[in-house]
């Protein structure tokens, strides 16, 4: 019963305090883009296992408890500087749900938007574009995806 009432009173202090769990707090940048999701879905993991952008084991560690449903999160490792990994949702919108960069926060996610310098976040964000829609967009009109499957229906 005294464990449980110190339990309860040191989460309380902790949350008055501020202080959150890290492992349940991500930056959740929304990604927009005119291509379908199920399209990014599908040519993400191609890039992810075919074109080396799979994480390194010593990264997989990393776990975050928004990456509960792995039909829903993917992570994407860019190899060339700045080494960085990326953990991307589909949960109805297209999230950087977190960026693990050892330049940023040391071993772990960044999580706290106030952690994230803004010329980083926009670097990031830039770089998922370039690198990452961009080169799905340009494989699957390879593949002769039609438009009508690639991209988002507008709805009027």
């Amino acid at each position: 019963m005294e464990k449980s009432v110190f339990i309860i009173g040191l989460c309380f202090c902790l949350s008055a305090c501020g202080i959150r769990a890290g492992n349940r707090i991500s930056l959740d940048y929304p990604i927009e883009t005119k291509l379908s999701h199920q399209i990014i879905k599908r040519y993400l993991d191609t890039l992810i296992y075919n074109y080396g952008f799979n994480p390194p084991k010593q990264l997989l560690q990393f776990d975050k408890l928004v990456d509960i449903t792995p039909e829903n999160t993917r992570r994407i490792y860019f190899r060339n500087f700045p080494n960085e990994m990326y953990l991307i949702q589909f949960n109805g919108v297209l999230l950087i749900a977190d960026v693990y960069n050892r330049d940023i926060v040391k071993d772990d996610y960044v999580s706290l938007r106030e952690k994230m310098p803004e010329k980083d976040e926009v670097r990031i964000k830039k770089r998922f574009k370039e690198e990452v829609l961009d080169r799905i967009e340009s494989m699957a009109k390879n593949d002769g995806i039609p438009d009508s499957i690639l991209y988002l229906k507008v709805k009027w």
